[in-house]
């Protein structure tokens, strides 16, 4: 299966045709995983890619001057490229800017579907609170039901923040705790809190989240990451 990688663009090799071909496959990867529900790793590859040409089409001018070198990264938050010497002379700048050109509409294209089909699925799965919510929300617990598995898979989650040069950022980092039937969410969700307080002692009243979906989409590749972020801008809100 072809993935959709910065090599794609940057060793194209003599044949334009040949690179563009591998890049068509590469999105129809991620746009037959989109007509499967699974948004997962796709829409987030799609995305980076954009920001990534973007930046490359803003820095032609940069890549020009770089003939004889191959284009190696691309450093989306300063908008700046890395290169490293071509084992042989090639005009892999100028097919890399073609290639660039060509695809972004190709992609921007993809990434709106993609998010059309976030929002639906975000607007069909419904982050609820089990028992009281606490003051302090900032470390707790999410419970996301996996109907193919007939489990409840529980995340213990923690917000914390992130400093950068320039911003501050929150950021959630979540570790997966043994799973629970899925009927045990179904009859009783505050069962399962105090279950992981009594096992759990270092949060004694933990803020604690449910995950409900109307419709049953694919739990890794869709139900899981939209839950997560979600939850993340619900407690920022």
């Amino acid at each position: 299966m072809q993935a959709l990688t910065l090599d794609l663009f940057t060793h194209a090799e003599r044949d334009l045709e040949s690179a563009q071909y591998r890049i068509l496959a590469a999105l129809r990867n991620v746009e037959q995983a989109f007509h499967h529900n699974r948004l997962y790793p796709g829409l987030a590859d799609v995305l980076e890619m954009g920001m990534m040409l973007d930046t490359i089409r803003h820095n032609a001018e940069v890549v020009r001057d770089h003939r004889g070198r191959r284009l190696t990264g691309v450093d989306i938050e300063s908008k700046t490229l890395t290169f490293e010497q071509a084992a042989t002379p090639s005009h892999d700048a100028e097919r890399t800017i073609d290639l660039v050109q060509w695809a972004l509409p190709r992609l921007k294209a993809l990434a709106d579907e993609g998010m059309a089909m976030f929002d639906f699925v975000s607007h069909n799965v419904h982050i609820n609170a089990v028992g009281i919510v606490p003051m302090y929300r900032d470390e707790g617990y999410l419970l996301v039901p996996d109907e193919h598995a007939g489990l409840v898979h529980v995340f213990r989650y923690e917000l914390s923040i992130y400093t950068s040069q320039e911003d501050r950022y929150r950021t959630m980092k979540t570790v997966e705790l043994p799973a629970r039937p899925l009927t045990a969410i179904v009859e009783a969700p505050e069962r399962v809190k105090l279950e992981l307080v009594a096992t759990y002692t270092d949060l004694p009243n933990p803020a604690t989240y449910r995950v409900e979906a109307d419709v049953p989409f694919p739990f890794d590749a869709t139900v899981l990451p939209v839950a997560k972020r979600k939850l993340m801008r619900y407690l920022i809100s």
